[in-house]
């Protein structure tokens, strides 16, 4: 009996330790299951916040963006230029009536000035503005141009949040090549690290923000095309290769084709020059007469 049960003890470890190997490799295989489960559902989160991001392209103002009331230098220009001649004009005829008082310019051309000097002072005021709008348009433009600005900044904080907007949406890149370029690069990069408004100084750094918007707008709308074209492969009754495969074999049968036409000699390779001449010709038909 002690020998039997001496017998079975080696049995009985190794049926245990078969058992633990395969306990212990189904918890591996359970906790690889789980990691997958994760990293799936991870993706599907990112993917469901990407795609809601996505969706939120087609709400931006682009005209905001774009700043298409803001104001040009050459308009500004102009409405300063008018103002610098409103206000020499204007103190040219206050100096004729103030000289003409102290008589030294005739009565007559002090009244003139007088007259002059107090038509263009009613021209500042309010009730003249829609008669005259240039004389006070400096000022109203500068504080446009203000304005604009400052809602642009602040529209873009609300875009991009804390978190940061447009690195989150550069996947588009793989729809639209353009959002590749170095400009776009910076821009996201700069998001990401939460330093874009800090470098949005000038006109130029918005524009090339609203230009990002506007290349992912469209990687978008291609990524929704190519769905609705692969949705629609879907649901045919055929296969798609079947297509690429008789546009190979098309592309084959006529490669071939053309491959047998340069194989085939060049029958002007064995006629010389004399013999494509009209008098060989004519020698030739006389002597085939001849032998006849």
């Amino acid at each position: 009996m002690v020998t039997e049960h001496n017998a079975d003890e080696p049995s009985t470890r190794s049926e245990k330790q078969a058992r633990e190997r395969e306990r212990l490799a189904w918890e591996d295989e359970e906790r690889r299951r789980k990691i997958e489960e994760r990293r799936k559902a991870e993706q599907e989160r990112l993917e469901a916040e990407r795609r809601a991001l996505y969706t939120e392209l087609e709400g931006i103002d682009f005209d905001l963006l774009a700043l298409n009331e803001y104001p040009t230098d050459y308009e500004v220009e102009s409405a300063r230029r008018s103002r610098v001649i409103w206000f020499i004009g204007l103190g040219g005829a206050v100096f004729l009536f103030l000289a003409s008082l102290l008589s030294l310019v005739g009565p007559w051309l002090g009244g003139i000035a007088g007259g002059i000097a107090f038509v263009l002072w009613l021209t500042h005021g309010s009730g003249m503005l829609s008669l005259f709008p240039s004389l006070t348009l400096y000022t109203e433009l500068i504080a446009k141009r203000k304005k604009l600005k400052r809602e642009l900044i602040e529209y873009i904080r609300n875009i991009e949040g804390r978190q940061g907007f447009i690195h989150r949406i550069y996947p588009l890149a793989r729809y639209n090549a353009r959002l590749g370029a170095r400009k776009f690069r910076r821009l996201a990069l700069m998001s990401k690290e939460h330093t874009l408004l800090s470098n949005l100084r000038t006109l130029q750094d918005t524009a090339n923000y609203h230009e990002y918007l506007v290349e992912a707008l469209k990687g978008y709308q291609e990524l929704l095309q190519q769905e609705k074209e692969d949705a629609f492969v879907e649901s045919m009754d055929f296969d798609p290769d079947l297509l690429s495969d008789e546009d190979a074999a098309r592309l084959r049968q006529v490669s071939s084709a053309e491959e047998e036409e340069a194989a085939k000699p060049d029958p002007t390779l064995f006629v010389t020059e004399d013999e494509h001449s009209p008098t060989a010709q004519d020698d030739s038909a006389d002597k085939d007469q001849e032998i006849r």
